[in-house]
């Protein structure tokens, strides 16, 4: 009986920490996708695709950076890597010249913002 309330509760304190999401994350991949939907003729299916692989690459970043005191340097090579990650992920949907295009106007929603 210990065993199963521990484990319950256990589970309920897991489920409640995923559920949770990085509001910065959401708001910046959406806000993104907003930009380059309105440039770009995207399917739903496509949209949506974007949408999770910004949102998990902002939020890795975040992840791997926030409360870090990194050097600069250091934030700059994360910001890097996950950027390539996201490209490798892009280019499984999309063509190379749509990739580019994307990345443009990923810019642009960050620089309009």
């Amino acid at each position: 009986m210990k065993k199963s309330i521990l484990l319950f509760t256990f589970l309920i304190t897991f489920s409640y920490i995923n559920s949770q999401e990085n509001k910065f994350a959401t708001k910046r991949a959406a806000n993104a996708v907003s930009v380059i939907s309105s440039e770009m003729d995207l399917t739903e299916s496509q949209a949506q695709f974007l949408q999770e692989t910004l949102y998990a690459k902002y939020s890795e970043n975040s992840l791997k950076i926030k409360g870090k005191n990194l050097p600069a340097a250091a934030k700059k090579e994360i910001f890097k890597n996950g950027a390539a990650t996201a490209k490798k992920r892009l280019l499984e949907k999309f063509s190379k010249e749509d990739v580019l295009k994307i990345n443009k106007l990923e810019k642009q929603s960050i620089k309009k913002k």
